[in-house]
């Protein structure tokens, strides 16, 4: 194992239980939700149960598809129908796909595909076939989606194929019903009835994700299986670190390790981000490890990332985020320059993202600790 930083992996440190659990769920079909806060690690999670699945799969990141605030469904219906097609083609034995697929095309499936959404085009890569769907716009995208919805599952029946997808922060979603109101209720009536199909969503606005599928006013209400990917343990941090400098071949002490956990909070990216750093210290001990966690607050790269997300976070959300992050991450909100409905709306907002926790009477605690380090040092509004 060695430290990386900046992109999901697809054999994550610590995470069997995480992952036999959602393919354990996956072999009982069970749709699942998997959650968790920023740089956690979830995407890792998924990526290493792409490795162990042997049927077609589709993952897909919706934040792809987000334009500002609002989300193109257009593209996103192309990409999705696209993927779902590739994958079915990927996965016929090669000595029947030609012929299958071009028995398909003629008679039945491409057809139908450019009557329901669109002009499709295919381009034939052997191996592996690859095959591009792009809707017509004077149908429109009402018309195409519950066709689109339908497809792994016709597919699946068609050639007796089962299909995992996975739709990675789901949350973005939401977006979509300003163009297509119910959009969330249609894909519950629709995949509630594929038993060819295992629909795995995951997203990093845990409060959101939680209203979406534990509302009883959410079309998704008791639809998935949540499963929840929780910062390291302080044992599994420090063991994360230890393997990662005995991989490197770097000296260590204990002491300088454990501060740094104390810091970190059991973030894997950041556990990350603290390795790289360190290694440029001839040994890591407790002055290397004082030192490089002070640079991580004054990294530009670091800086960057939390002020990008805390621009996204509207006015009121930004200040309490802010008051918490200048009060050391925790505190109630006593003296706090906004109105009731100021606060009410701003803390539903970083619940709902992820931002902070709320603990017993009243606290908030900012999960992120370096978004409570950085955010006192940077000049923001």
């Amino acid at each position: 194992m060695k430290f990386i930083f900046g992109k999901p992996t697809d054999d994550p440190f610590d995470r069997e239980n995480e992952v036999s659990s959602l393919m354990e769920m996956i072999r009982r079909r069970q749709p699942t939700a998997v959650v968790g806060v920023r740089r956690i690690g979830k995407t890792s999670v998924i990526l290493r149960s792409l490795k162990e699945i042997d049927i077609p799969k589709v993952y897909i990141s919706l934040e792809d598809f987000v334009e500002g605030k609002s989300f193109d469904l257009a593209s996103f219906l192309s990409f999705y129908s696209s993927a779902i097609l590739t994958e079915l083609v990927k996965s016929l034995d090669p000595s029947v796909k030609l012929p299958e697929i071009m028995k398909v095309k003629g008679r039945q499936l491409i057809e139908r595909l450019r009557e329901i959404l669109g002009y499709v085009k295919i381009r034939f890569n052997f191996p592996p076939s690859e095959i591009e769907v792009f809707l017509d716009e004077k149908r429109g995208r009402r018309e195409s989606l519950p066709a689109i919805l339908d497809l792994p599952q016709v597919l699946g029946e068609r050639f007796g194929l089962n299909f995992v997808v996975f739709l990675d922060e789901f949350q973005f979603l939401r977006l979509a019903s300003q163009n297509y109101p119910g959009i969330f209720h249609l894909m519950r009536s629709k995949w509630q009835f594929h038993n060819r199909v295992t629909y795995v969503v995951s997203g990093s606005s845990v409060g959101i994700l939680e209203r979406i599928f534990g509302s009883r006013e959410e079309p998704f209400y008791q639809f998935f299986y949540p499963l929840y990917i929780r910062p390291f343990t302080r044992e599994i941090s420090v063991r994360f670190l230890e393997q990662g400098y005995q991989e490197e071949g770097k000296d260590f002490e204990e002491i300088a390790l454990s501060f740094a956990v104390d810091q970190l909070d059991g973030i894997p990216a950041w556990l990350n981000y603290f390795g790289l750093k360190t290694l440029s210290c001839g040994k890591v001990d407790f002055e290397c490890a004082r030192s490089k966690l002070g640079e991580m607050v004054e990294d530009p790269l670091i800086r960057n990332i939390v002020a990008e997300e805390y621009a996204k976070l509207g006015r009121n959300a930004r200040k309490i985020l802010r008051f918490l992050a200048e009060r050391g991450g925790r505190s109630t909100l006593r003296g706090i320059e906004l109105n009731r409905s100021g606060v009410n709306e701003g803390i539903k907002s970083l619940l709902g993202e992820g931002y902070v926790r709320r603990e017993e009477r009243g606290i908030y605690q900012v999960v992120d600790p370096i978004i409570a380090k950085i955010l006192p040092k940077l000049t923001l509004t």
